[in-house]
């Protein structure tokens, strides 16, 4: 697996760099960010791709492309161009969930890579869940379900309830009204 940094360079009084972070959270999108005001010498990156202008934010991908103040639409067709999934993913895999309690969260391997996980924190028996997160590399391919199918299991194995803060967990929850009991009320 070959990991996809992504930079974003921009500074905290940056609307249009406020703008990209919700895109990027929406997505569910890692990246590296660099605030310009706190690193002034990364602004000759900047300069570099803008001919010398200062605009922000300035997102380079691995592949050395790069947006320049990008809509939410050019953004978010460049991450899914980024996610769409592999033909090389076989359905064929072998799953295991393990949880890590020292981590505060559960992981998902396929074929003994690492493929996601979901954050956890603990309130008495539930296992309160503010984030699911696929690797970027095996998106839109069914991982974060396999994940929160195969946790709800360990949960139930374990007597505890799950409270779902995550979008994704949260939706996961709903288009499976058989886990319901699960939840933590």
């Amino acid at each position: 697996m070959r990991p996809m940094p992504i930079v974003m360079y921009g500074a905290d009084w940056c609307g249009d760099c406020r703008r990209a972070k919700s895109v990027f959270a929406e997505h569910g999108v890692a990246y590296q960010y660099i605030d310009l005001d706190a690193e002034p010498d990364q602004v000759s990156n900047v300069l570099e791709r803008n001919d010398g202008v200062r605009r922000i934010p300035v997102i380079v991908f691995d592949d050395d492309t790069h947006l320049v103040e990008p809509t939410n639409e050019a953004l978010a067709a460049n991450l899914a161009s980024l996610t769409a999934p592999s033909p090389s993913v076989s359905n064929n895999l072998t799953f295991e969930v393990i949880e890590r309690p020292e981590a505060g969260r559960f992981e998902l391997f396929a074929d003994g890579e690492l493929v996601g996980f979901a954050n956890y924190t603990t309130q008495d028996q539930s296992v309160v869940v503010p984030h699911v997160e696929t690797l970027l590399p095996f998106r839109n391919q069914g991982f974060a379900d396999r994940l929160m199918s195969l946790m709800l299991a360990r949960l139930r194995e374990t007597e505890r309830t799950l409270t779902p803060l995550c979008s994704f967990a949260s939706q996961y929850m709903r288009e499976h009204p058989e886990q319901k009991d699960l939840l933590a009320f």
